[in-house]
């Protein structure tokens, strides 16, 4: 099933108000059933402004008639995430010997933050070096 470009940007843009929007009132009203207001709002926030700043840049190349993307892209893109995989699946099986050696007792949450982010950072990193190689 094809989804049209206009479509793809008006979801991303609406789902990433509604996330914004929930983070915002988890922040401000700090309900009961969050066990942690602050990494649960930032957590929202942050994947709703990235969702509208991406539907944005993508509405801006569609006006603009500019082509970004070919097959090459799609072929980095693919190295990158096999590339990105490897390095966090051996990052998460170091971490796990290591906490279950020492017997250290971590929360789940951070822990889980931190790999989301190194995962990111790494694909960004990696996919830059690829379209640089290639």
């Amino acid at each position: 099933m094809v989804i049209n470009t206009k479509a793809q940007e008006i979801g991303s843009f609406t789902i990433g108000i509604f996330l914004v929007t929930i983070g915002i009132y988890i922040w401000a009203y700090s309900p009961t059933w969050v066990s942690s207001v602050s990494g649960a709002a930032a957590g929202l926030i942050v994947a709703g402004v990235a969702l509208i700043l991406i539907a944005l840049w993508k509405y801006k190349i569609r006006k603009s008639g500019e082509i970004k993307e070919d097959e090459r892209d799609y072929r980095i893109a693919e190295k990158a995430s096999f590339k990105t995989f490897q390095i966090i699946f051996i990052l998460q099986g170091v971490l796990y010997a290591t906490l279950g050696i020492l017997n250290i007792q971590l929360p789940a949450q951070p822990v889980v933050g931190a790999l989301f982010a190194i995962t990111g950072i790494s694909y960004a990193g990696i996919f830059q070096w690829y379209r640089r190689k290639m």
